[in-house]
């Protein structure tokens, strides 16, 4: 139980770094967008905001859906593979998305066509940390895994090799 909740916070904590990078990559495509349209890129205070942007979102929605999307994805196909359970989580984070979407347009008594939009773009954003949730707490699960085969006492890996040559029988002439 420990170790799937340590597995789960490294999971989140990947998930959230994600979303850092895709606001470093947004900052990236707004300063070449400045350029190119010889435009004023913003003072460089206002730079590291731009990437708070994306981070403080990004930490909103890894608990409200990437953390529950994989979780989900997971007990709904346990004896399935990694590859099915990582869909499973994507298509569940789709539908948490257009959830809250929904929710929020409802109470806000937004437009169809923008409500919409926003599903589609905070969808896009959403299912790159989703993978990277999901890969961290598989891949750390197999390598606990293997670090458990491997350090298991008595195991063929762990035992050195004799590099007497009397412990071979019939001694340092034999073939």
């Amino acid at each position: 139980m420990i170790g799937t909740l340590i597995r789960h916070v490294a999971g989140a904590v990947a998930a959230w770094l994600v979303y850092v990078a895709e606001g470093w990559v947004g900052l990236l495509a707004r300063l070449a967008l400045a350029l190119v349209a010889d435009a004023g890129p913003g003072g460089p205070p206002a730079r590291p905001f731009m990437v708070l942007e994306a981070a403080l979102p990004g930490a909103v929605l890894v608990l409200l859906v990437v953390v529950p999307a994989v979780v989900i994805g997971d007990v709904a196909l346990a004896r399935r593979g990694a590859l099915a359970r990582t869909l499973a989580a994507c298509g569940v984070a789709v539908f948490l998305v257009g959830l809250y979407v929904a929710g929020i347009a409802t109470v806000t008594g937004a437009v169809v066509a923008d409500a919409a939009l926003a599903w589609f773009l905070t969808t896009a954003v959403a299912l790159c940390p989703v993978v990277a949730h999901a890969a961290v707490v598989r891949g750390t699960r197999a390598a606990t895994g293997w670090l458990a085969r491997w350090s298991r006492p008595g195991s063929p890996v762990t035992l050195a090799p004799s590099a007497s040559p009397v412990a071979r029988p019939g001694g340092p002439e034999a073939p």
